[in-house]
Protein backbone atom coordinates (compact mmCIF):
# COMPACT_ATOMS: atom_id res chain seq x y z
CA UNK A 1 0.00 0.00 0.00
CA UNK A 2 3.06 1.89 0.66
CA UNK A 3 4.69 1.31 -2.42
CA UNK A 4 1.37 2.34 -4.22
CA UNK A 5 1.09 5.86 -2.81
CA UNK A 6 4.95 6.53 -3.22
CA UNK A 7 4.40 5.56 -6.75
CA UNK A 8 1.61 7.84 -7.31
CA UNK A 9 2.99 10.10 -5.79
CA UNK A 10 6.28 10.40 -8.05
CA UNK A 11 3.92 10.06 -11.38
CA UNK A 12 1.75 12.94 -9.90
CA UNK A 13 5.13 15.33 -9.84
CA UNK A 14 6.79 13.95 -13.08
CA UNK A 15 2.98 14.93 -14.75
CA UNK A 16 3.06 18.31 -13.12
CA UNK A 17 6.70 18.86 -14.04
CA UNK A 18 5.96 18.12 -18.00
CA UNK A 19 2.67 20.59 -17.15
CA UNK A 20 4.63 23.13 -15.99
CA UNK A 21 6.70 22.76 -19.03
CA UNK A 22 3.94 23.17 -21.47
CA UNK A 23 2.43 26.51 -22.68
CA UNK A 24 -0.35 27.91 -20.53
CA UNK A 25 -3.40 28.06 -22.18
CA UNK A 26 -4.87 31.67 -23.59
CA UNK A 27 -8.90 31.50 -23.56
CA UNK A 28 -10.32 33.21 -26.20
CA UNK A 29 -7.44 33.59 -27.94
CA UNK A 30 -7.06 32.91 -31.95
CA UNK A 31 -5.36 29.98 -32.71
CA UNK A 32 -2.91 31.98 -35.32
CA UNK A 33 -1.43 35.33 -35.83
CA UNK A 34 -3.31 37.53 -37.53
CA UNK A 35 -1.97 41.00 -38.73
CA UNK A 36 -4.04 43.87 -38.48
CA UNK A 37 -3.92 46.28 -40.89
CA UNK A 38 -4.42 50.42 -40.21
CA UNK A 39 -5.76 52.30 -42.80
CA UNK A 40 -5.09 55.74 -43.26
CA UNK A 41 -7.41 58.64 -42.23
CA UNK A 42 -9.35 60.28 -44.33
CA UNK A 43 -7.25 63.56 -44.92
CA UNK A 44 -4.58 61.15 -45.88
CA UNK A 45 -6.41 59.33 -48.25
CA UNK A 46 -9.08 60.07 -50.17
CA UNK A 47 -10.49 58.56 -53.11
CA UNK A 48 -13.28 60.22 -55.32
CA UNK A 49 -15.43 58.05 -57.53
CA UNK A 50 -16.64 59.14 -60.75
CA UNK A 51 -19.73 61.07 -59.95
CA UNK A 52 -23.17 58.68 -61.47
CA UNK A 53 -25.06 60.68 -64.10
CA UNK A 54 -22.97 63.47 -64.13
CA UNK A 55 -19.31 64.03 -65.82
CA UNK A 56 -16.07 62.32 -65.42
CA UNK A 57 -14.10 65.77 -64.94
CA UNK A 58 -16.67 66.91 -61.64
CA UNK A 59 -15.24 64.26 -59.76
CA UNK A 60 -11.89 65.26 -60.54
CA UNK A 61 -12.62 68.87 -60.11
CA UNK A 62 -13.80 67.85 -56.21
CA UNK A 63 -10.39 66.02 -55.87
CA UNK A 64 -8.27 69.47 -56.89
CA UNK A 65 -10.06 71.36 -54.85
CA UNK A 66 -9.79 69.09 -51.67
CA UNK A 67 -5.97 69.25 -52.61
CA UNK A 68 -5.98 72.51 -51.51
CA UNK A 69 -7.81 72.67 -48.32
CA UNK A 70 -5.06 70.03 -47.40
CA UNK A 71 -6.73 66.65 -48.35
CA UNK A 72 -4.73 64.19 -50.44
CA UNK A 73 -7.61 63.09 -52.45
CA UNK A 74 -7.11 61.55 -56.18
CA UNK A 75 -9.47 59.74 -58.57
CA UNK A 76 -8.42 57.27 -61.46
CA UNK A 77 -7.69 53.54 -60.26
CA UNK A 78 -9.25 52.65 -56.40
CA UNK A 79 -6.54 52.10 -54.07
CA UNK A 80 -8.23 49.04 -51.68
CA UNK A 81 -8.70 49.86 -47.99
CA UNK A 82 -9.26 53.73 -48.01
CA UNK A 83 -11.61 55.76 -47.49
CA UNK A 84 -13.71 57.04 -50.55
CA UNK A 85 -16.43 59.39 -52.03
CA UNK A 86 -19.26 58.12 -53.68
CA UNK A 87 -21.62 60.91 -55.61
CA UNK A 88 -25.15 61.08 -57.79
CA UNK A 89 -26.52 63.62 -59.76
CA UNK A 90 -30.13 64.05 -58.69
CA UNK A 91 -33.17 66.22 -60.34
CA UNK A 92 -35.96 67.08 -58.00
CA UNK A 93 -38.33 69.76 -58.69
CA UNK A 94 -36.74 71.75 -61.63
CA UNK A 95 -33.50 71.54 -60.63
CA UNK A 96 -30.28 69.37 -60.24
CA UNK A 97 -28.65 68.61 -57.05
CA UNK A 98 -25.06 66.52 -56.76
CA UNK A 99 -24.76 64.11 -53.37
CA UNK A 100 -21.32 63.64 -51.99
CA UNK A 101 -21.04 60.68 -49.21
CA UNK A 102 -18.49 59.17 -47.17
CA UNK A 103 -17.26 55.70 -46.86
CA UNK A 104 -15.35 53.95 -44.56
CA UNK A 105 -12.18 51.98 -45.57
CA UNK A 106 -14.35 48.96 -45.30
CA UNK A 107 -17.48 50.63 -48.04
CA UNK A 108 -19.53 51.11 -45.42
CA UNK A 109 -21.71 54.37 -45.59
CA UNK A 110 -21.00 56.82 -43.17
CA UNK A 111 -23.49 59.88 -41.88
CA UNK A 112 -20.44 62.32 -43.06
CA UNK A 113 -22.99 63.94 -46.67
CA UNK A 114 -23.58 66.91 -48.15
CA UNK A 115 -26.29 67.98 -51.09
CA UNK A 116 -25.26 70.48 -53.25
CA UNK A 117 -27.95 72.35 -55.84
CA UNK A 118 -26.08 72.37 -59.37
CA UNK A 119 -28.60 74.89 -60.85
CA UNK A 120 -32.37 75.34 -62.39
CA UNK A 121 -32.81 73.22 -64.97
CA UNK A 122 -33.80 75.16 -68.17
CA UNK A 123 -33.59 72.95 -71.73
CA UNK A 124 -34.75 69.23 -70.59
CA UNK A 125 -33.27 67.26 -67.95
CA UNK A 126 -29.25 67.22 -68.98
CA UNK A 127 -27.06 68.72 -66.61
CA UNK A 128 -23.78 68.02 -69.02
CA UNK A 129 -22.29 71.49 -69.89
CA UNK A 130 -23.58 73.38 -67.14
CA UNK A 131 -21.46 75.76 -65.07
CA UNK A 132 -20.86 73.54 -61.89
CA UNK A 133 -17.89 74.64 -60.23
CA UNK A 134 -19.87 76.34 -57.44
CA UNK A 135 -21.39 73.48 -56.56
CA UNK A 136 -17.91 71.79 -56.42
CA UNK A 137 -16.73 74.16 -54.54
CA UNK A 138 -19.10 74.61 -51.78
CA UNK A 139 -19.13 70.48 -51.16
CA UNK A 140 -15.32 70.62 -50.89
CA UNK A 141 -15.50 73.30 -48.46
CA UNK A 142 -18.48 70.87 -46.36
CA UNK A 143 -16.29 68.35 -46.52
CA UNK A 144 -13.19 69.70 -45.25
CA UNK A 145 -15.44 70.74 -42.41
CA UNK A 146 -16.70 67.77 -41.92
CA UNK A 147 -12.97 66.03 -42.07
CA UNK A 148 -11.47 69.09 -39.63
CA UNK A 149 -10.90 71.56 -41.43
CA UNK A 150 -12.40 75.33 -41.27
CA UNK A 151 -13.47 74.88 -44.89
CA UNK A 152 -13.14 77.60 -47.51
CA UNK A 153 -13.26 81.50 -46.61
CA UNK A 154 -15.87 82.40 -49.11
CA UNK A 155 -16.18 86.18 -48.38
CA UNK A 156 -12.21 86.22 -49.09
CA UNK A 157 -13.10 84.78 -52.37
CA UNK A 158 -15.71 87.66 -53.78
CA UNK A 159 -14.90 89.46 -56.59
CA UNK A 160 -13.70 92.90 -55.20
CA UNK A 161 -16.17 96.18 -55.53
CA UNK A 162 -15.25 99.20 -55.57
CA UNK A 163 -16.64 103.14 -55.34
CA UNK A 164 -14.90 105.88 -56.94
CA UNK A 165 -16.26 109.55 -55.96
CA UNK A 166 -15.68 112.41 -57.76
CA UNK A 167 -12.12 113.45 -58.23
CA UNK A 168 -10.92 116.39 -55.97
CA UNK A 169 -8.93 119.50 -57.42
CA UNK A 170 -8.97 118.47 -61.42
CA UNK A 171 -9.46 121.60 -63.31
CA UNK A 172 -11.92 121.80 -66.09
CA UNK A 173 -14.30 118.47 -66.15
CA UNK A 174 -11.27 116.53 -65.41
CA UNK A 175 -13.13 115.62 -61.48
CA UNK A 176 -16.16 114.04 -63.43
CA UNK A 177 -14.23 112.33 -66.33
CA UNK A 178 -11.38 111.48 -64.83
CA UNK A 179 -13.77 109.58 -62.37
CA UNK A 180 -15.47 107.85 -64.84
CA UNK A 181 -12.93 107.08 -66.98
CA UNK A 182 -11.64 104.94 -63.96
CA UNK A 183 -14.63 103.43 -63.45
CA UNK A 184 -14.67 102.26 -66.96
CA UNK A 185 -11.14 100.73 -66.59
CA UNK A 186 -11.98 98.87 -63.30
CA UNK A 187 -14.82 97.29 -64.49
CA UNK A 188 -12.82 96.12 -67.95
CA UNK A 189 -10.23 94.66 -65.29
CA UNK A 190 -13.67 93.16 -64.24
CA UNK A 191 -13.92 94.52 -61.16
CA UNK A 192 -17.51 95.47 -59.55
CA UNK A 193 -18.31 99.32 -59.55
CA UNK A 194 -20.90 100.24 -57.42
CA UNK A 195 -22.80 103.89 -56.59
CA UNK A 196 -22.75 103.47 -53.53
CA UNK A 197 -20.24 103.51 -51.08
CA UNK A 198 -21.11 101.27 -48.42
CA UNK A 199 -21.98 98.56 -50.45
CA UNK A 200 -18.47 98.57 -51.70
CA UNK A 201 -15.10 96.45 -50.93
CA UNK A 202 -12.97 99.19 -51.32
CA UNK A 203 -13.11 103.30 -51.84
CA UNK A 204 -10.81 104.47 -54.54
CA UNK A 205 -10.20 108.77 -53.84
CA UNK A 206 -8.44 110.46 -56.56
CA UNK A 207 -7.28 113.61 -55.82
CA UNK A 208 -5.75 115.72 -58.53
CA UNK A 209 -2.83 119.43 -58.11
CA UNK A 210 -1.60 120.95 -61.47
CA UNK A 211 1.86 123.22 -60.73
CA UNK A 212 1.46 126.63 -61.41
CA UNK A 213 2.72 127.70 -64.91
CA UNK A 214 6.37 127.68 -65.71
CA UNK A 215 7.82 128.74 -69.19
CA UNK A 216 4.40 127.24 -70.79
CA UNK A 217 4.58 124.09 -68.60
CA UNK A 218 2.95 122.54 -65.98
CA UNK A 219 3.50 119.81 -63.94
CA UNK A 220 0.00 117.77 -63.27
CA UNK A 221 -0.11 115.28 -60.29
CA UNK A 222 -3.28 112.39 -60.28
CA UNK A 223 -3.04 110.13 -56.28
CA UNK A 224 -5.03 107.30 -56.24
CA UNK A 225 -5.05 106.36 -52.53
CA UNK A 226 -7.31 102.81 -51.96
CA UNK A 227 -9.17 102.03 -49.09
CA UNK A 228 -11.49 99.45 -47.71
CA UNK A 229 -14.80 100.39 -47.01
CA UNK A 230 -14.27 100.98 -43.33
CA UNK A 231 -11.75 103.56 -43.95
CA UNK A 232 -8.53 101.59 -43.90
CA UNK A 233 -5.57 102.09 -45.88
CA UNK A 234 -4.80 99.79 -48.37
CA UNK A 235 -2.34 101.15 -51.29
CA UNK A 236 -1.70 104.59 -53.11
CA UNK A 237 -0.95 104.93 -57.27
CA UNK A 238 1.14 108.16 -57.98
CA UNK A 239 0.94 109.57 -61.72
CA UNK A 240 3.06 112.27 -62.65
CA UNK A 241 3.73 114.08 -66.45
CA UNK A 242 4.40 117.56 -67.97
CA UNK A 243 1.49 119.19 -69.91
CA UNK A 244 1.29 122.28 -72.20
CA UNK A 245 -0.11 125.25 -69.68
CA UNK A 246 -3.50 125.61 -69.53
CA UNK A 247 -4.20 122.26 -71.35
CA UNK A 248 -6.48 121.00 -68.89
CA UNK A 249 -8.59 123.87 -67.96
CA UNK A 250 -11.44 122.79 -69.84
CA UNK A 251 -12.69 119.00 -71.59
CA UNK A 252 -10.19 116.54 -70.46
CA UNK A 253 -10.92 114.53 -73.41
CA UNK A 254 -8.34 111.66 -74.11
CA UNK A 255 -6.48 112.76 -71.34
CA UNK A 256 -8.51 111.65 -68.83
CA UNK A 257 -8.87 107.64 -70.35
CA UNK A 258 -5.25 107.61 -70.38
CA UNK A 259 -4.45 108.44 -67.11
CA UNK A 260 -7.32 106.17 -65.60
CA UNK A 261 -5.56 103.78 -67.83
CA UNK A 262 -2.48 103.94 -66.08
CA UNK A 263 -3.78 103.96 -63.20
CA UNK A 264 -5.94 101.35 -63.18
CA UNK A 265 -3.18 98.94 -63.84
CA UNK A 266 -1.41 100.04 -60.66
CA UNK A 267 -4.67 99.69 -58.25
CA UNK A 268 -5.06 96.23 -60.40
CA UNK A 269 -1.56 95.32 -58.67
CA UNK A 270 -2.74 96.20 -54.99
CA UNK A 271 -5.64 93.97 -55.04
CA UNK A 272 -3.63 91.28 -56.10
CA UNK A 273 -1.53 91.53 -53.03
CA UNK A 274 -4.79 92.29 -50.83
CA UNK A 275 -7.12 90.11 -52.65
CA UNK A 276 -4.99 86.90 -52.78
CA UNK A 277 -7.63 84.36 -52.74
CA UNK A 278 -9.71 86.10 -55.18
CA UNK A 279 -6.68 85.88 -57.53
CA UNK A 280 -6.07 81.81 -56.41
CA UNK A 281 -9.45 80.70 -57.20
CA UNK A 282 -9.32 82.39 -60.98
CA UNK A 283 -6.06 81.24 -61.82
Amino acid sequence: MLYKLLTYSLLTLVLGALIGCQPLERPFQPSQKTSLRSAPGPRASLYVAPVKNGPTEMSEKLATKLQKLGIAAFTGEKVPYRYSISSEITLNEGASFVTWILHDPAGRQTDLQTVQKIGDIVEGPAVFGRNYDIAVLKSASELDIMLGGSGVNFEARQKPAIYVPIVKGAPGDGSETLAVAMQDQIILLGFDVLSEPWKANYVLQGEVSISEPKRGAQIVKILWKLERQNGEYVGKIEQRNRIRAGTLNGPWGPVAKAAAKGGARGIFKLLRQVEADYFKQKS
